[in-house]
């Protein structure tokens, strides 16, 4: 077993003796490593930044404590390219949507629906690994659309069992970004939503605008950023 010759007749012994083997390996530190660093830091992570953790988890027996400080700790972890560069699962855009906007849950059937609609059904994925880390899993021009559809249904009430106070939030869009996002939402895209709240209010000029606004922030690219 990886160089390791272990003789019969160990019974259970010799199945913990493996799984230790495979603990203390260098190839399992930097697997869990690079796994960590692609789901909090990037798709592509720095081979600096998993080096680091993988060095960590083997110095101290596999602790992922002090592998996750090891990681956020680091200057990659901080870096201008790491800065909102993963991008929400849809179980995550959805629970941060109605975090946001402060919704009462009275039932979370549809909403269970709405994570399974978005590509992430929950408790269905078949294999062991789970789902994917990678933004390009979940991004893609109908995952982007299926996502503001969502956001607008959410934030105008039309999601059974959740409701949103609408009188809570204010009229103003970059007020309003604030309060959803705790952030001013970037040039690009503050002109995507002026572009298309001019389209949904052309198609009904009576629509709520303070839910139409706060859906269109939680649809936004900015949003869509861990």
């Amino acid at each position: 077993m990886l160089g390791v010759t272990i003789p019969a007749g160990g019974g259970i012994d010799d199945g913990e003796k493996v799984l230790d083997i495979l603990a203390n390996h260098p190839s399992t530190a930097h697997f869990i490593s690079t796994e960590l660093a692609q789901r909090f830091v990037a798709d592509n992570p720095p081979k600096e930044l998993v080096d680091k953790m993988a060095a960590t988890f083997l110095k101290t027996g596999g602790d992922i404590r002090e592998v996750m400080r090891a990681m956020l700790e680091s200057k990659e972890f901080w870096s201008q390219g790491a800065y909102h560069a993963k991008v929400k699962t849809p179980f995550e855009m959805v629970a941060s949507a109605v975090r946001a906007l402060n919704a009462r849950v009275d039932d979370a059937f549809a909403l269970s629906n709405q994570v399974g609609n978005l590509g992430e059904p929950l408790y269905r994925k078949q294999e062991p690994t789970g789902y994917s880390n990678m933004n390009s899993e979940w991004i893609n021009s109908a995952a982007l659309l299926g996502r503001m559809n969502f956001a607008l249904n959410l934030a105008q009430n039309r999601v059974a069992g959740v409701k949103v106070d609408a009188s809570q939030l204010p009229e103003d869009p970059v007020q309003i970004a604030r309060k959803l996002m705790s952030a001013d939402v970037s040039p690009q895209t503050r002109a995507s939503i002026d572009n298309a709240l001019k389209q949904q209010q052309a198609k009904n000029p009576k629509q709520q605008t303070p839910g139409l606004l706060a859906g269109l922030v939680l649809g936004s690219p900015d949003f869509q950023r861990r």
